[in-house]
């Protein structure tokens, strides 16, 4: 990363665990996908080559000031494409893998692996998910500063925001009352959207993106269940995948130069909404 670190303080073995914590994040969301239906062994294998080529390669190619689509002017705040897209790429590959074995065996449908989570172990999980990622966005500025209490806001805005629109959106369709899974994932949903741009806008702009986030999980996730091949008991390609890159895709629409600027991404111009234009 170069010895000044985004002209920060921060050092070498500190900026090292950062990004360490990430990706360990990431490999435990891929974890998921293949529970009880893969061996450790194989799972510890594949952990080898995520972190080397799944991981490592696009971090430096989006991260690093020398990477060549930083050098193209790439943006992800803290990790749309990088941390949740990465996860994605990883779990469908897994996914496809295990279904190519299990249609062998003569299976006409993925085997959906049986959760039985509780309520309360749920939002407490949530809970502490959501704390968690106010040390990933907002550390993602690699300096304690003002922004770093703007990303505090947008990352807890969007959240909020995107919980309401699920319980919302859920009711019109389903016609019952809200319960704890609905509001569990709306969070989740508005903790991925906004964080490649968490740093990038306004808390108004990521109370928008909140409320988009909701209708966007209810109906991809009805999308991804229609597929025969897919076993996915946490939602990650709905969530983590198509929130990711949904937020990626927003930085074009919702960047405010201002915001941009205090997070070290001073070369990214307003977005659409805000009177920007097409750039090279």
């Amino acid at each position: 990363m170069g010895p000044d670190y985004f002209n920060t303080d921060v050092t070498l073995s500190t900026y090292y665990f950062f990004e360490t914590a990430f990706a360990s994040v990431t490999l435990a969301l891929v974890g998921v996908i293949a529970l009880r239906k893969m061996k450790m062994s194989a799972f510890l294998l594949f952990s080898v080559a995520y972190f080397i080529i799944i991981w490592s390669i696009p971090a430096a190619w989006i991260w690093n000031p020398t990477g060549w689509l930083y050098s193209l002017g790439m943006r992800d705040f803290a990790g749309g494409l990088v941390v949740h897209g990465a996860a994605g790429a990883a779990g469908l590959a897994l996914v496809f893998q295990l279904w190519r074995e299990e249609k062998a065996n003569g299976l006409k449908k993925s085997p959906r692996v049986p959760l039985n989570v509780q309520s309360r172990w749920i939002t407490i999980a949530i809970l502490l998910l959501w704390l968690g990622w106010f040390g990933f966005n907002p550390g993602s500025t690699l300096i304690f500063g003002y922004e770093a209490n703007v990303v505090v806001l947008t990352t807890f805005i969007a959240a909020s925001a995107s919980m309401v629109s699920t319980l919302f959106v859920n009711y019109l369709i389903k016609k019952e009352s809200p319960v704890i899974f609905d509001a569990v994932n709306g969070i989740l949903m508005g903790l991925i959207v906004i964080t490649p741009l968490a740093g990038y806008v306004s808390p108004a702009s990521a109370m928008v993106l909140g409320l988009v986030s909701g209708p966007l999980l209810i109906f991809t996730t009805r999308l991804f269940s229609q597929i025969h091949w897919f076993s996915d008991p946490v939602g990650l390609f709905p969530g983590h995948t198509i929130g990711g890159i949904f937020g990626v895709i927003m930085i074009a629409f919702f960047t405010q130069h201002a915001f941009a600027a205090d997070s070290g991404a001073g070369n990214l111009p307003d977005g659409l909404f805000f009177g920007g234009g097409y750039q090279a």
